[in-house]
């Protein structure tokens, strides 16, 4: 056997996981990009940046590795959800890929949320949110008519680098169900939706199951990433689904609480899992006959960077924060901050949410306030629990992914909020993994997904248990969390 390539474009950075059909990593390369702000609530991204960032990541762990292109039996990929790319007749991109933490669309968000009626509960199984791609598209369709005009395919953000390197236009299951242009209980496109909006009918991807080969390698794409052309390509998945194979989340009732830049607290089910207030999202699952039933929140990690980086100037590694953090005691001595520096999608649908710290006092220092933002960051988690809580929905094992997976005080604050035990996997590059997993169920290696994560994903022995006294002192100050939004929500669109 040869070996596999996992890609994830994530929202910071482009990463390319080598690792052989065991699972073993070979080499990694990682390449940063930022997000564009041209005006306030926008939030873009180049694709030719993706790309050449992906060109570069790709032969950094092909030189890190050793490993020769031509070594590479399969390509699979992960990416962050949601977002759109536009392409003309010519295959190019109409102008920047508008991406998730997009909050231009408000006014198409609402129109869709009154024209979609009951396809909403009945076939979509979610509600609409700035930075869904067909809000997004219906916003160009508004205010930017002749670049819509000029649209003769759309889709998401990875699914970009994939036509890039095999020429075939194509999506998933997983990345397709978060659109909001796809039938989730029905598995395909929502024409009705898309023919109520007026939208063009056409340009919609055919979609692959995430392990099917979506094509090959071009030659002008082997040239450029120094793979060998005519190598196999999978679909791959949304990031979510992808860092949930990543971690062999991959049966009914196994939870993942994923903290990258964004956050998620997701759960595998066997049926479509259906809030009637729909705050939270189904998503179908990168395994056929699973679906992920998520709160999926816009902030996570990103708190925690924009408090070092910009406020604090803090150059030193976030393991070191996290350190100073653990000696605070559970509460930050009562600071609370609400996370929501790039609005909310879950469980508050408010784009024009902001961030506050509430409570400061002379005592508190810099830990504190890095304490509060995990803090606010899983508060905000915990919410999306007790929805889960509400719905009877099965919780029998929490699997902690993403930075905040490698921070002893991350993962106290996770187990303590949800009351759970947390554990790890010893993989390093979960989402990478998920799409290297992925191809390599493509091309055979494995029947399926369920035996592949056997043989690769490996949990680690050290677990973090909930601490009584600090589950009590999150359930009061969770009280005062709740009181503080509603207290100050009608002030975000004044600001």
């Amino acid at each position: 056997m040869g070996y596999l390539l996992g890609i994830d474009l994530g929202t910071s950075s482009v990463k390319a996981l080598i690792t052989d059909a065991k699972g073993t990593a070979k080499g990694l390369g990682q390449v940063g990009y930022e997000i564009l702000t041209p005006q306030m609530g926008y939030a873009e991204q180049d694709p030719h940046v993706w790309w050449s960032s992906t060109i570069q990541a790709v032969r950094e762990a092909l030189h890190v590795s050793g490993i020769s292109g031509n070594e590479i039996d399969g390509i699979g990929f992960s990416g962050q959800m949601h977002g759109m790319v536009a392409l003309d007749k010519d295959k190019k991109p109409v102008g920047m890929a508008v991406i998730h933490l997009d909050q231009r669309s408000l006014r198409e968000k609402k129109q869709i949320f009154d024209v979609a009626e009951g396809l909403l509960s009945l076939e979509l199984l979610n509600q609409p949110s700035a930075g869904m791609m067909i809000c997004s598209l219906l916003w160009m369709k508004h205010e930017k008519p002749k670049m819509y005009d000029r649209v003769e395919a759309v889709m998401s953000p990875k699914d970009y680098i994939r036509y890039k390197i095999t020429g075939i236009v194509g999506t998933d299951y997983s990345d397709a169900s978060a659109t909001l242009a796809f039938s989730v209980k029905n598995r395909c496109w929502c024409k009705e939706l898309i023919r109520r909006l007026e939208l063009k009918e056409d340009i919609w991807p055919p979609v692959y199951e995430s392990c099917q080969e979506a094509g090959t390698v071009s030659r002008e794409a082997a040239r450029e990433l120094g793979i060998s052309p005519g190598t196999k390509v999978v679909a791959g998945g949304g990031d979510c689904a992808a860092q949930l194979i990543g971690n062999a989340v991959i049966d009914e009732g196994i939870v993942s609480c994923n903290i990258g830049t964004a956050s998620q607290l997701a759960v595998v089910t066997g049926s479509p899992a259906f809030d009637k207030e729909m705050r939270c999202q189904l998503w179908c699952h990168s395994i056929p006959g699973l679906w992920i039933f998520q709160g999926g929140a816009l902030n996570g990690g990103n708190t925690l960077s924009w408090l070092k980086n910009k406020v604090l100037r803090d150059e030193r590694p976030f393991a070191e924060l996290d350190r100073e953090a653990l000696d605070v005691a559970a509460g930050s001595e009562g600071l609370i901050f609400l996370p929501y520096i790039a609005g909310e999608r879950t469980p508050y649908n408010n784009p024009k949410a902001r961030g506050v710290f509430f409570g400061l006092g002379l005592k508190h220092g810099q830990a504190h306030m890095v304490r509060a933002a995990m803090e606010g960051v899983m508060y905000n988690l915990r919410l999306c629990k007790n929805i889960f809580d509400e719905m009877g929905i099965s919780r029998k094992k929490l699997i902690s992914s993403g930075g905040a997976a490698k921070g002893r005080c991350w993962k106290q604050i996770q187990a303590d909020m949800i009351d759970m035990p947390v554990y790890t996997t010893l993989v390093q590059e979960e989402a990478c993994m998920g799409a290297a997993i992925m191809a390599s169920v493509g091309i055979g290696n494995y029947p399926d997904v369920y035996s592949a994560c056997k043989e690769t994903v490996a949990l680690s022995t050290e677990v973090t248990e909930p601490v009584e006294e600090n589950v009590r002192r999150y359930e009061e100050q969770q009280e005062i969390f709740c009181e503080l939004y509603k207290g100050v929500e009608r002030f975000f669109s004044r600001l």
